[in-house]
């Protein structure tokens, strides 16, 4: 490739604007097209100074002129730069399907069979539907002052359990500790899980009751797929880790599968569940 001659993606990067808005721009304005082989060059983007590369590696792809970047079509897209779920993450400290839940949660996304889809507030909101060109899966952008929006920096707020410092704004309650689906929980940890549950679309039931003659209880229990989940506390003293081994010791004999959770998983719960439950076969969003 030319010094002077970038691909789209790389045009993307160096005005730090996403792909796949210039993608939609560059079509919107009818520069390039979309045909089931991939995307071309119209008349229009052959003027502005795109132009094919044949690689053994990508096949062939459209190319720009470094040039572009001084365009005035280009200049007005850095100023209505959109965020993906991923850089909103980044930048308040979640993973971007941590993102993509709250949202989920404030009604401006909705998750579907495609990929995730505007509520009706979250095309009032500015959100935007792309469709990722690998997967075909469907997901949205953002503009940029989207944190500052009081919806979304209440959720945020929330799911930082910066609420609990100054009291729970949502039910006047600082007592307890309370997810977001209300759940009064008896430590953080507790929180953190029932919090992510909720936000992951999952039903789930905390103090359940073994289906034993013993009275042994857990947790948390997911109903829909029978998973117990466990949390270790560090201060649990020696009754509490007997009780717990001896829920272990049932639900291994039922076959009923245990989740467990320890204090240095709460760091990065989103990773540890995700992962776990997927290895379990529990389907969440």
């Amino acid at each position: 490739m030319s010094a002077d001659k970038v691909s789209t993606s790389a045009l993307a990067k160096l005005r730090e604007i996403p792909v796949q808005q210039l993608f939609s721009v560059l079509k919107d304005y009818g520069w390039i097209r979309k045909a089931d082989e991939g995307w071309f060059l119209t008349a229009k983007g052959e003027f502005e100074g795109g132009s094919y590369i044949n690689s053994k590696r990508y096949g062939r792809y459209i190319v720009w002129p470094t040039s572009l970047l001084e365009h005035p079509l280009l200049q007005a897209l850095e100023s209505n730069k959109l965020l993906s779920a991923a850089a909103l993450g980044r930048a308040e400290g979640f993973s971007g399907r941590e993102i993509n839940r709250m949202l989920v949660d404030i009604a401006w996304l909705r998750p579907s069979h495609r990929g995730w889809e505007l509520t009706e507030q979250g095309v009032k909101e500015g959100g935007q539907v792309f469709e990722n060109q690998q997967s075909s899966l469907s997901y949205v952008l953002w503009p940029e002052d989207i944190p500052k929006r009081p919806s979304f920096k209440r959720i945020l707020m929330f799911c930082r359990g910066e609420h609990l410092a100054a009291g729970d704004l949502f039910s006047g309650a600082s007592a307890e500790l309370l997810a977001l689906d209300g759940m009064a929980c008896k430590n953080h940890a507790h929180w953190a899980i029932a919090q992510w549950l909720y936000l992951a679309g999952l039903r789930y039931a905390m103090f359940r009751t073994l289906p034993v003659s013993e009275q042994l209880i857990s947790d948390f229990y997911l109903p829909e797929s029978g998973v117990y989940i466990e949390y270790w506390g560090p201060d649990d003293h020696s009754d509490a880790i007997s009780a717990r081994m001896r829920r272990a010791e049932m639900c291994k004999k039922l076959g009923f599968p245990v989740l467990d959770v320890h204090p240095e998983d709460i760091a990065n719960l989103d990773d540890y569940l995700c992962r776990h439950l997927l290895s379990l076969g529990v389907d969440f969003y």
